[in-house]
């Protein structure tokens, strides 16, 4: 199974905003930095053309309203 592009940033992006929480939290990123920033900094170059504002709120507000346990 392919996954789509839209997958693939959804991944790219979710990852991008629990390296900028981890980050955050070792006081290793400057705080006024925004996580929509974060991300867009550190998108790959290849997958830049497929990134969009309403998708990086889209993965926020899922990962935001999703309450995972890690055990």
């Amino acid at each position: 199974m392919t996954l789509t592009n839209r997958e693939k940033m959804a991944i790219l992006i979710s990852q991008a905003m629990t390296l900028y929480s981890m980050r955050l939290q070792d006081d290793k990123i400057d705080e006024h930095q925004s996580v929509i920033d974060f991300v867009l900094k550190n998108t790959p170059q290849e997958y830049r053309t497929s990134l969009s504002i309403e998708l990086i709120d889209d993965v926020f507000a899922f990962v935001s309203s999703s309450n995972m346990e890690l055990s």
